[in-house]
């Protein structure tokens, strides 16, 4: 679990072998290394570890708090070993510690304290601290905001193998954020961050592969990329194969599975489940017209500023589809559906 850190094997004193040894052992329950995966050992193993004050451990043990690996999750628990395993040097827990400064969920919310933080690891070679730095720059949190300095940034991390800043890189060369805007490297880096397992990046590489961006269209290699990133629990990309079988690209054409699918990402509060799960329930698409939950889906997806949602709901405060009509709800999803370029579809009345 700890990816750096004071873990050095030569020159240990009786202690350190055997909380080195303690540790070895869990990480192998942890990671399946050799034996089955047992959380609850692994938490027994960096324990043992961490009481000998193995700073590896007591780092990792902070993260089994944190995502509820052989424990119950309890942030409070997580960040006073995460801070303790910090204050001995290591370097993750230094860079998680900024975490917690960052998201405000144990500590007060401090963004210049997080760039600090992630300064400092991005200093000694941590490409996650790295990244989240670059992260700050692209949204002016604790720091000027600065598109290139973010890309440069993410591309320093991405250098070394981190397969989050790969996919930044791919969304800045996507995007033209901080760097001029070249689909075929986008697709390249998007490529590199999918290979190494990131959700994110197989989406956004099966997004390549369905629109032909960087690369020639493959429906069927969008399908396989949408799937792959499905299997991690990415809501997104189980979304967007929905949007394949309701289209026919790179499987038979299913409408009812299409809808099965946006449920999946719906429930899991994914936007383009919500709109697609809408569209499909307000024409009666793969399932029964139901323009009750239709209105609402749009609405939660609009709530989550998700662009497209914005005109069909606009459409639904006019045209009064399961809501009552409000003309001055419309009138304001409408300005919003027209300031990203999606004017609204006039009354069908008027449409001659």
């Amino acid at each position: 679990m700890a990816k750096s850190g004071n873990a050095g094997g030569e020159n240990l004193s009786p202690t350190e072998f055997l909380a080195k040894k303690y540790f070895d052992q869990a990480e192998k329950s942890f990671t399946g290394d050799g034996v089955p995966v047992d959380f609850g050992k692994a938490f027994a193993g960096y324990t043992q570890s961490a009481k000998l004050g193995y700073a590896p451990a007591i780092f990792s043990l902070g993260v089994c708090y944190i995502r509820g690996y052989g424990v119950k999750p309890d942030e409070k628990r997580a960040y006073e070993l995460i801070k303790q395993a910090s204050d001995a040097g290591n370097i993750d827990a230094q860079f998680t510690l900024g975490h917690f400064y960052f998201e405000g969920s144990v500590v007060e919310r401090d963004y210049d304290k997080a760039v600090e933080i992630f300064r400092d690891a991005a200093d000694k070679g941590h490409p996650g601290g790295m990244n989240d730095l670059g992260f700050c720059y692209q949204r002016g949190l604790g720091v000027e905001q600065d598109d290139a300095k973010a890309f440069e940034c993410f591309f320093q991390a991405a250098q070394a193998e981190f397969a989050a800043a790969q996919n930044n890189v791919g969304d800045c060369y996507n995007f033209g954020r901080g760097v001029e805007a070249d689909a075929e490297k986008a697709f390249l880096y998007y490529y590199r961050a999918a290979q190494g397992g990131y959700s994110p990046a197989q989406n956004n590489l099966g997004m390549c592969y369905l629109n032909g961006c960087g690369v020639k269209a493959d429906f069927a290699q969008a399908v396989h990329w949408f799937e792959e990133a499905g299997k991690l629990g990415n809501a997104v990309s189980v979304a967007n194969l929905g949007f394949c079988y309701e289209m026919g690209k790179g499987v038979e054409k299913n409408a009812e599975k299409a809808v099965q699918l946006y449920t999946i990402a719906s429930d899991a509060e994914s936007a383009p489940g919500h709109y697609n799960l809408a569209k499909c329930l307000r024409d009666g698409v793969g399932a029964k017209p139901d323009p009750d939950r239709a209105f609402s889906l749009f609405k939660r997806a609009a709530e989550q500023s998700f662009v497209l949602a914005y005109a069909d709901l606009s459409v639904c405060y006019r045209d009064g589809v399961g809501t009552k009509p409000d003309p001055e709800l419309a009138e304001k999803y409408k300005a919003l559906a027209e300031s990203v370029g999606h004017p609204v579809p006039v009354p069908k009345t008027e449409n001659k």
